[in-house]
């Protein structure tokens, strides 16, 4: 299983071996082929169907072919740019470039003049953005604190607006539903002068979050579907809990998040072969007193350096979340 040897002698926090990755390419395409996940959309059911995958109808389970894997990991970029709506704020990912996006979403924050801890709103979010956009420590931005003031069925298109006003970094935005998806690129196209422009410059990066344990639901394969038609970059960002929803050892966790992740960008690159992608994970542990995820954990750190490895070895830029 040793096909796949991108950069594997990195320097640094390396918590696995050339062997070790072999052995977790190995034991995921084991459990894609023989298990498989839980796909849902018969659009992409359908579209999987037609690549070659073992569709179950009735159950939304997929099987896929180590072949189609292997290639769609294969046609995915090295390396590309994350644009700015001013080209000065461009950010280059892939290899040995590290770029940094700020944490989110919070629902609470102190405001500014008071010291009050109160409910996050839409004009914060403008603030937080503009602010961000400023400082030159950080590359992209992700919507920070949440809009909770205005009507929540379209809270994800209000804070679009406020941070496209306030923006001239790379904007990744996670939304709800299709015809919201389809709204914000309507949106970020407007800006850029058509969709053609927005191919060339894509000014946003999407996302789409599998459910762990190896599910990938609705909302998330018509997101990838709509996003890798238009081109746009595809963060696919697996957050499993170790012990909670994902096995309690790093290497069961790792193997389980890796074939969620598989299962997205094999088809986002059957629908558009080469559309960039982001392999993204923001894994930690299960609480297991309080059952929360505590970001904060070391295995949270752990985690984020065998993914950076991972993505070394498939040659596809990363996103890791931080602690």
């Amino acid at each position: 299983m040793g096909k796949f040897t991108h950069e594997t002698d990195i320097q640094g926090y390396c918590i696995l071996s050339n062997e070790d990755l072999d052995a977790l390419h190995g034991s995921t395409i084991e459990l894609m082929s023989e298990y498989g996940l839980q796909m849902h959309g018969q659009e992409a059911l359908e579209i999987l169907s037609a690549a070659g995958c073992d569709v179950d109808f009735e159950t939304d389970r997929v099987r896929f072919p180590a072949n189609l894997v292997n290639d769609s990991i294969e046609s995915c970029p090295p390396e590309f740019t994350l644009c700015g709506r001013d080209p000065k704020n461009d950010a280059l990912v892939g290899g040995k470039n590290v770029v940094f996006k700020n944490f989110g979403t919070g629902v609470l924050m102190m405001d500014p003049e008071t010291g009050e801890i109160r409910d996050s709103t839409k004009e914060d979010l403008g603030n937080v953005a503009r602010f961000i956009d400023s400082m030159d420590g950080v590359d992209v931005f992700s919507i920070a604190v949440a809009a909770g003031d205005v009507d929540q069925r379209v809270k994800s298109l209000h804070e679009a607006e406020v941070v496209f006003n306030n923006l001239t970094k790379n904007f990744a935005h996670d939304l709800e539903g299709k015809k919201n998806t389809q709204r914000f690129v309507d949106m970020a196209a407007a800006i850029q002068g058509g969709y053609d422009k927005l191919r060339e410059r894509p000014i946003i990066t999407m996302g789409a979050c599998p459910n762990s344990p190896l599910e990938i639901n609705e909302n998330e394969t018509e997101i990838i579907l709509l996003s890798a038609r238009h081109g746009l970059p595809i963060d696919i960002l697996s957050m499993g809990l170790c012990g909670g929803t994902t096995p309690a050892t790093l290497a069961g966790t790792l193997v389980t998040t890796n074939a969620e992740i598989l299962g997205g960008i094999v088809l986002s690159q059957i629908v558009n072969k080469g559309n960039p992608i982001l392999y993204g994970s923001s894994t930690t542990i299960m609480d297991m007193k309080s059952a929360t995820s505590p970001v904060g954990a070391p295995e949270h750190a752990m985690f984020g350096a065998a993914v950076g490895q991972i993505g070394h070895y498939y040659g596809i830029p990363t996103n890791v979340g931080g602690t």
